[in-house]
């Protein structure tokens, strides 16, 4: 057994502290990618929007099948946060409602955060970060 912070932690639990907070860091980074992707929308017309639109909303689908994902792994209450707003975000896209859905991205981002910074604790109390 690791000890952390005075108490027995099983390595089960460590191994979960890791897992999630890779996960964490994951989700993380594509919503940040998300933000460059719908980003890139802004401004388009005609076709060029049809088709960013679809191409966004694709890369949406990928980022919620990870969040789920991370959620069955972990059963972070933030993933399933993030996985909400998610869906908002691909609300905003249809719509075309680009500023919306970067301000919803930052609130999926902040809840990620969260989950990562919950790991990241219970891991710097064992020392290994």
């Amino acid at each position: 057994m690791k000890v952390c912070m005075g108490m027995d932690r099983k390595l089960s639990g460590v191994r979960a502290d890791i897992i999630g907070y890779q996960l964490a860091e994951r989700i993380k980074s594509g919503l940040i990618i998300g933000f460059k992707v719908i980003s890139a929308a802004e401004g388009l017309e005609g076709d060029e929007l049809k088709g960013a639109k679809r191409a966004i909303l694709a890369y949406l689908d990928a980022l919620s099948a990870e969040t789920g994902i991370a959620l069955n792994a972990t059963r972070l209450v933030e993933f399933s946060q993030v996985s909400e707003k998610i869906a908002e975000i691909r609300k905003s896209v249809e719509e075309g409602l680009f500023n919306v859905a970067n301000a919803k991205l930052g609130e999926a981002l902040s809840r990620a955060t969260t989950a990562c910074d919950k790991k990241m604790r219970a891991l710097s109390e064992c020392g290994l970060i």
